[in-house]
């Protein structure tokens, strides 16, 4: 990365010092990034510190590899906020303390993956915000990095612990949780941050098969604006789960949880029908003969994403609503069967 700071990281307006302590966007952007710097910081001690406790050398290495990515995003962000006329936090966030509090090192890294998935939710929210290409593109690269993280941590985790032979039957996978506060953090966990890396990289594969084989008779004609309005509504429905329905379960809920449940659950019918006409679009996800290797990976993308939006719509409606409002599900014919 280039280490020559740039000319500016937002664009916002040239202001003086007067007028820029009063600047609503500038501040706004400012505390964002501060927020965004204190939890990077905070990130990097517990990967270092927990790296060193490490006896497996793979898991070792993948702890000290997040340690240099959130090391690197710390100097990006400093950069960026010094580029804006603002001196960086010092602070370190509270996450430092929660996490090195696990005592387990799997359930740490664990807990450090979940951190991740809140920076991702964060980035996402900011990014749109920044009208500065460079300043965009760093974060952009900081977004996806934890996408990356992310992915490898879940990999290590549902990955057998050993290469050893088996000499005993092997353990049945952990339940899922049925707790709302914890079901709720496996749902954005295993979900909605799952879903957020597969519809842009499905989106891609669509995009090529369509250019490169748009003479075949089978090429999936549209596919590419299908999974571009699945993603705009899908990324809009897990926006009003995280900011409005999940915070009022995860306190307990009260009789207003009704609406916004049953406007979920309608949401869930109409990601079922887009499903339905994905498979139909794909042929059932099923490449033809003569298909190439990327026709043959978006398929298989195609059959993961549709099984685990399945599994998703599933578990919302009939483990986690239930236990607030049961009398909908009963009522509601019931999406993505």
């Amino acid at each position: 990365m280039n280490s020559t700071p740039p000319q500016s990281s937002a664009s916002l307006p040239e202001t003086d010092s007067a007028s820029a302590t009063t600047d609503p966007a500038r501040t706004a952007l400012l505390d964002a990034l501060n927020e965004l710097l204190e939890a990077e910081r905070a990130g990097a001690r517990v990967a270092m510190e927990t790296g060193r406790s490490i006896t497996d050398p793979e898991l070792a290495a993948l702890a000290d590899d997040i340690h240099k990515d959130e090391v690197r995003w710390c100097s990006m962000l400093m950069r960026t906020i010094k580029s804006l006329g603002a001196t960086p936090s010092s602070a370190t966030g509270a996450f430092h303390g929660k996490a090195m509090a696990i005592a387990d090192l799997d359930e740490r890294l664990k807990f450090l993956n979940r951190g991740q998935a809140w920076v991702t939710r964060k980035l996402q929210a900011l990014i749109p915000q920044v009208d500065d290409a460079r300043a965009r593109a760093d974060l952009t690269d900081m977004l996806q990095a934890h996408h990356q993280n992310i992915s490898r941590v879940e990999d290590r985790f549902t990955a057998p612990a050993t290469l050893e032979p088996q000499t005993e039957p092997q353990a049945e996978a952990s339940p899922v949780p049925t707790e709302p506060g914890a079901l709720i953090e496996f749902i954005l966990t295993r979900f909605h941050e799952v879903h957020r890396q597969q519809l842009p990289e499905l989106i891609q594969l669509a995009a090529k098969v369509e250019a490169v084989h748009a003479d075949h008779a089978e090429t999936p004609r549209g596919l590419t604006d299908l999974l571009t309005s699945m993603h705009s509504e899908l990324l809009a429905h897990m926006e009003k789960e995280e900011t409005i329905l999940f915070p009022m379960l995860a306190r307990g809920g009260s009789s207003f949880v009704t609406h916004p449940i049953c406007v979920m659950m309608s949401e869930h019918e109409e990601h079922a029908q887009r499903l339905a006409q994905l498979m139909a679009l794909t042929h059932q996800a099923t490449p033809p003969g003569d298909a190439c290797r990327t026709w043959v990976q978006l398929c298989t993308a195609t059959r993961q994403f549709a099984e685990d939006l399945k599994a998703h719509i599933q578990l919302e409606n009939r483990v986690l609503f239930p236990q607030f409002d049961k009398s909908l599900v009963q009522e509601r014919p019931e999406a993505a069967r």
